[in-house]
């Protein structure tokens, strides 16, 4: 991955404000490009690859926020930060930019020591992040095949409260799991399914563990910690292979559960009053395509309240043998009949009523409880 541009993209409907920021920032040595309207930016944006976007909130044609909403959605410009500008200096025009993934706001009344100065910020902000990547894909291509146990243990992190199961057919199984401790009573579960087995889990078991300790921060949204994940995974050690996964955070303190599925089937959500059901859209593929796009599910939780995440080993095999896309929906009678269990033997137990022990698949479980 090579080192950005330092490519500033402006989008202005008016001509005197487009000719003003290029006159501010070109000072500072930018390589500046013009847009005149939310259509052209969104071209530009596609073929330049700027490293960073100024973009106006109220044109003609589709405005900034739609634009904005545009950007993200597309695979070559989702991590390109944008700064909106506008006259409008209200919280709500402000919320809505921050929610649709701008990363500033800026008054167009502001001085062009302001401008400045924000524009450094986020440019810092861009090459330092593309260079962490590309760090990481260099370290990361270079692991050896050795294959070592990576899964930890829940007594490890009792703080956590998860519970697992794991079974593997081979030595080194095509499944493995997580749990990174993101900040005070806030932990990050990752469970995945490598299609394929020995080789490629060997090299892709230390390289999630890595990337997971550098990416399931504060700092990312799930949805950024998986992308930011696929892009390095998918240059290095997934060039033949790709994973199906479940990323989940947990805060405890905020009670929010965030959830990510990635080509899996839904996971199980559990509360503690009322039915079980299954919660997660499924998403694309990890390693597959360096560009993909994520999306994630925020949840209200209670203490109390459990996710179960699985490898579809669990609701896959037969003779003939079923996908889970037609099988899954048995787990969840199954769940719910077994939902009161202990957490330590939830896994177990589902396992156990799922004939996970002949299943000719790997199978893991792991049950978190709020």
């Amino acid at each position: 991955m090579g080192r950005p541009s330092y490519g500033v993209l402006v989008t202005d409907d008016s001509a005197a404000n487009r000719k003003y920021l290029e006159y501010v920032l070109e000072e500072d040595g930018y390589r500046l490009l013009l847009a005149e309207s939310g259509e052209q930016c969104l071209e530009i944006a596609r073929v330049e690859k700027p490293a960073l976007i100024l973009l106006d909130v109220v044109m003609g044609g589709i405005d900034g926020f739609e634009t904005l909403r545009r950007l993200k959605l597309e695979p070559e410009t989702v991590r390109t930060p944008v700064i909106m500008l506008t006259s409008l200096d209200d919280q709500e025009s402000k919320l809505k930019a921050f929610e649709l993934g701008a990363v500033d706001y800026i008054v167009k009344s502001a001085s062009p020591a302001e401008v400045k100065a924000r524009v450094r910020v986020h440019m810092r902000l861009r090459l330092a992040t593309e260079e962490l990547i590309a760090s990481n894909t260099e370290s990361l291509s270079k692991l050896g095949a050795m294959q070592k146990s990576f899964l930890i243990q829940p007594g490890e992190i009792p703080d956590a409260t998860f519970s697992v199961y794991y079974k593997s057919l081979q030595e080194a199984g095509g499944d493995f799991y997580d749990v990174v401790p993101v900040s005070d009573g806030v932990y990050f579960y990752f469970l995945a399914d490598v299609s394929g087995h020995d080789i490629a889990t060997s090299y892709i078991t230390p390289a999630v563990k890595v990337l997971l300790k550098q990416f399931a921060t504060p700092a990312f949204a799930v949805e950024e910690t998986v992308s930011y994940m696929n892009g390095i995974l998918s240059q290095t050690v997934c060039s033949e292979y790709y994973l199906t996964a479940f990323a989940l955070r947990i805060n405890r303190r905020a009670m929010k559960a965030v959830l990510l599925v990635a080509g899996h089937p839904p996971a199980v959500f559990i509360p503690k009053e009322g039915p079980c059901r299954f919660v997660g859209g499924k998403g694309p593929l990890i390693g597959m395509i360096e560009n993909a796009t994520y999306r994630s599910e925020t949840m209200d939780v209670q203490p109390g309240d459990r996710f179960l995440l699985y490898t579809d080993g669990l609701v896959e095999g037969g003779d003939p043998p079923v996908a889970w896309t037609a099988s899954y929906q048995t787990l969840l009678p199954v769940v719910e009949r077994l939902k009161d269990r202990d957490l330590g033997d939830l896994p177990n137990a589902v396992a156990e009523a799922m004939g996970a022990a002949g299943i000719n698949d790997d199978v893991a479980l792991l049950a978190v409880e709020v």
